[in-house]
């Protein structure tokens, strides 16, 4: 009977621990109380950047949490080309500069254009991407813009992550895709 009695002593005190741990939890969740800091934020959507872009607020910053990804990715007939966390393809613009990296990418251009920035102090997380090519520069907005091999990168804004071939004609018109090292990959057309 002591046997018992402990047993069901000790699911009293599990049902009551736990019972505390929910009131608790609904407790803060009805106060107001902000989620934890360890919860991931969720990345920027193309919707996202796209609302951004439209009220003057283009490029990534949607997606400046911890959750900033550069990817080398093996691609059809580009060979092997960066993308960002959602597939899309980092591209740099030969009107740009890199000695020292200089946007020349703003207004009507960055509207389609969107310019890879991230929040000072943060880092983005590289899988195959040369750590030492990754660099930032301040926009003329005041945002940091990622830079590979100096040059400034941007995401097209119609990309959807597909991977697919990159636009007839953006070659001529001076676009370019990135390699891990920071080098120009040459477009088709």
């Amino acid at each position: 009977m002591q046997l018992l009695n402990s047993r069901t002593a000790a699911a009293r005190l599990i049902i009551a621990a736990a019972g505390a741990a929910v009131l608790s939890l609904a407790t803060a969740c009805g106060s107001g109380a902000t989620t934890p800091a360890a919860a991931p934020a969720a990345p920027a959507t193309v919707a996202d950047t796209a609302a951004q872009a439209a009220d003057g607020h283009g490029g990534m910053a949607g997606m400046g949490s911890a959750d900033l990804e550069l990817y080398a990715v093996q691609t059809g007939t580009l060979g092997v080309v960066v993308t960002d966390g959602e597939g899309r393809v980092l591209y740099g613009s030969d009107a740009d500069q890199t000695n020292p990296p200089q946007s020349r990418c703003t207004d009507a251009c960055a509207q389609t254009w969107l310019p890879l920035t991230v929040p000072a102090g943060q880092e983005p997380q590289l899988l195959g991407v040369d750590e030492a090519a990754v660099g930032r520069l301040a926009r003329p907005d005041g945002r940091s813009q990622l830079t590979l091999g100096g040059w400034p990168v941007y995401v097209n804004r119609s990309d959807d992550g597909q991977l697919k071939q990159a636009g007839p004609g953006l070659q001529s018109q001076g676009w370019f895709a990135m390699s891990p090292a920071g080098a120009k990959v040459a477009l088709p057309g």
